[in-house]
């Protein structure tokens, strides 16, 4: 409100000093006129007293002797007159423009330039050629805006001329798409030049003459520098319009790479610190994430620690009860008990190493080994249970020996839970494939069985931990074959994927090669 209130206080007193010099201007102008007709009459009163009577002279010489007595003291309230209203109009302008300067612009350097050129080309286009370019109502209106002009010119300059104060700049702001920003800043380009251009005309084409004839500097000169400085004021605009895009797209580069986002006053602040705010929700997200994660860690942590001393326990005084003498229901008890145990056992393992490596503490140590004798020796430990579900593994490897370089004890649990997996819940009879192939860049190992039951879910259901293709889970195991498979690929810096065909269950790895395999 301050602002507002010193700019209209500030532009009262611009109109007190355009009027006060309008004013004065007139007064001399009113006193040149009487002293004109004055020096008339007094000649005219010179020559009626050479034809008047000898008797009448000393008449008619009194009152030429008081009407010059009233002149001068007339002449005298003029000048004293005068002088107070020149004065008043420069003290007003000095308050107005230097002491109640501008803070904030209104039109700004460029819109000051672009006005002016508009009232000049109308000036010269509707008053000087009808003859009326003494109109004193148009005088003050050219006045005062000349001094508003001034005004806001010196508290540019005074804010060091900074571009905030153009009013291109300010309006490609206010653009609510970048393009349209571009199109104001290009728009107010061509408007200025061709408004400037058609002044710069009509100024050539009228006071060019008299401009020569009186030996002094141009006004088409003056134009053409309005002109010169209100296109460069454009450029500038224009130009830091494109300084503020570069720093936006530095500043998604910056957000790209996780650093730290700056925010500049330009054409797109609004739009760096929404991504400052998003850079900020993200941040503030992956740390909630990693603090989950690293309590689900621990929660599972301990709860496997806690887990594994009582099934010891179990276990061990099972095998203990073994030696006793039992009935045989009792015995058939005893093996159920062990087998239980035996399976809560390693499901324990299996979960506690699932989190170990998906949390990053076991890091993966890369060999070379060779594939193919890798995948045989897996399918080897297989036999006697491929054989039971009557199951035949069918072989497409693309050489005999595939070396690579990962880490073989990661990849030979990934390939048994693979072969687990279609074990248990394979079609009897059927037969298992197992395609082997090597690219530029990476090697893949495709498995693929015919499920015993209709696949009723989709490739990232059944990657989920504990998810299990047998809903009814009728059929022994823990629904985290696939979770470790993935999490053991990913951590030797593969990847893994299932896909669903029908009743055909495809489990693919593709290992990427590393420099030495290259």
């Amino acid at each position: 409100m301050f602002s507002k209130y010193r700019n209209i206080t500030a532009w009262i007193l611009l109109i007190l000093s355009a009027f006060c010099w309008i004013y004065g201007l007139g007064i001399v102008q009113n006193e040149r006129n009487g002293l004109t007709t004055d020096t008339t009459a007094t000649e005219t009163a010179e020559t009626s007293l050479t034809i008047t009577a000898p008797d009448d002279v000393l008449t008619e010489e009194s009152t030429a002797v008081v009407t010059q007595t009233e002149r001068q003291s007339g002449k005298q309230n003029a000048i004293l007159l005068r002088a107070l209203l020149i004065f008043c109009a420069a003290a007003s302008a000095v308050i107005a423009i230097f002491i109640l300067r501008q803070n904030t612009p209104v039109l700004g350097a460029d819109g000051i330039l672009l006005c002016l050129a508009i009232i000049g080309w109308l000036y010269f286009r509707f008053v000087m050629r009808n003859g009326e370019s003494d109109n004193a109502p148009y005088s003050f209106l050219k006045l005062f805006a000349i001094l508003f002009s001034i005004r806001e010119l010196w508290g540019w300059i005074f804010s060091r001329m900074s571009l905030s104060w153009c009013m291109v700049y300010r309006l490609s702001r206010l653009a609510t798409a970048p393009q349209i920003s571009l199109l104001v800043c290009v728009g107010w380009i061509i408007v200025s030049a061709v408004v400037s251009l058609l002044t710069f005309m009509d100024f050539y084409n009228l006071y060019y003459p008299l401009s020569v004839a009186a030996n002094r500097i141009p006004v088409w000169f003056v134009c053409l520098f309005s002109i010169a400085v209100s296109v460069i004021l454009d450029v500038c605009c224009l130009w830091r319009y494109g300084s503020d895009l570069d720093h936006l797209q530095k500043q998604l580069d910056n957000f790209q790479k996780a650093q730290p986002i700056t925010i500049k006053d330009g054409a797109f602040s609004q739009t760096e610190t929404q991504l400052l705010e998003v850079q900020r929700q993200h941040e503030e997200a992956v740390r909630t994430a990693v603090s989950s994660e690293r309590f689900k860690v621990e929660l599972i942590s301990n709860v496997s620690h806690d887990l594994r001393t009582p099934l010891t326990s179990i276990l061990g005084y099972s095998e203990l009860l073994q030696s006793e003498s039992l009935s045989v229901e009792g015995k058939e008890q005893l093996t159920r008990l062990n087998q239980k145990a035996g399976y809560m056992r390693d499901l324990v393992e299996s979960l506690f190493e699932l989190t170990k490596v998906s949390s990053g503490v076991i890091e993966s140590r890369k060999d070379e080994i060779d594939l193919i004798r890798l995948l045989e020796q897996t399918i080897g430990l297989f036999d006697d249970q491929l054989t039971e579900a009557g199951l035949v593994v069918r072989r497409n490897y693309s050489a005999d020996s595939i070396p690579a370089i990962t880490d073989g004890a990661r990849m030979h649990q990934v390939f048994a839970n693979l072969l687990g997996n279609a074990i248990k819940y394979a079609l009897h009879g059927t037969r298992i494939y197992l395609d082997v192939t090597e690219a530029d860049d990476n090697y893949r190992i495709r498995m693929t069985n015919t499920a015993s039951y209709e696949m009723d879910f989709k490739p990232e259901e059944i990657m989920q931990r504990f998810a299990r293709g047998d809903k009814a889970r009728s059929t022994r195991g823990s629904g985290l074959g696939l979770a470790i498979a993935q999490t053991y690929t990913e951590s030797v810096g593969g990847q893994f994927h299932v896909a669903i065909d029908g009743d055909q269950f495809s489990a693919v790895v593709t290992l990427p090669k590393t420099e030495r395999d290259l």
